[in-house]
This record gives C-alpha cells, structure tokens and sequence, in this order.
C-alpha cells in the first residue's frame, strides 16, 4: 500500500526569510510592424527586432533614444526625411550588432 503525504507537506523546501523575495516588473508590449510612427509632436522608428527609438521630438530634429514602447497615440507613417531615414538604418544595425548580424560596409575606391 502508498502512503500519500497530506496536503500540508510539500516536496519543495519553504522560504527561509524575506531575503528571498524577488520584485518582478512585467511590460507588455505588444508587437509593432517596423517602420516610422508619429504622434502629433513626436516621431519613434520600430527596428527589425521590435526596438523603439524616438527619432524626433520639439526641439530635438534628429535624436535615436530608446524608449520602452510606442505611445497609444501613435499611427503608422511614411517619412520622406532622410536624415530620419538613416536614423532608422541606424536603429537597425544596432539590433543588428547585438545579435551578431553585421552589414558589411560598401567598398570605397582606392582602399588599400
């Protein structure tokens, strides 16, 4: 015959003091399509890898910051700037760098 233990045993060990707390912070983000993003003030770019980076903000014509999330007020844009546009190819190869996919540089003439 099997004896069952109680409901009051447990097979895993109990805490031994409050030391062992955790504090877990969960965002949910959901996913975005990658492409520019405009709010009425402000311009965020979604990297290949899902990143956020604020691209133009009042008083900032050109910035790559990373940021958390894209605000609810945000819609899907087409942006003919190109400084904007090389922002978002930076944006992009820094994803990019971190997962060990490297773009290689053009060749220039006359390099030895």
């Amino acid at each position: 015959m099997v004896r069952h233990k109680s409901g009051t045993e447990t097979a895993a060990s109990l805490r031994q003091s409050a030391e062992d707390d955790v504090d877990l912070v969960v965002f949910d983000v959901q996913a975005r399509a990658p492409g520019f993003y405009t709010t009425r003030t402000r311009t965020y770019f979604v990297a290949q890898d899902g990143a956020v980076y604020l691209v133009r903000a009042p008083g900032q014509p050109a910035t790559l910051q990373r940021d958390d999330d894209l605000p609810p007020d945000c819609d899907p844009s087409i942006v003919a700037d190109e400084v904007l546009a090389r922002l978002g190819e930076a944006a992009d190869m820094v994803g990019r760098r971190g997962l060990g996919l490297r773009a290689r540089p053009p060749a220039t003439r006359g390099a030895a």
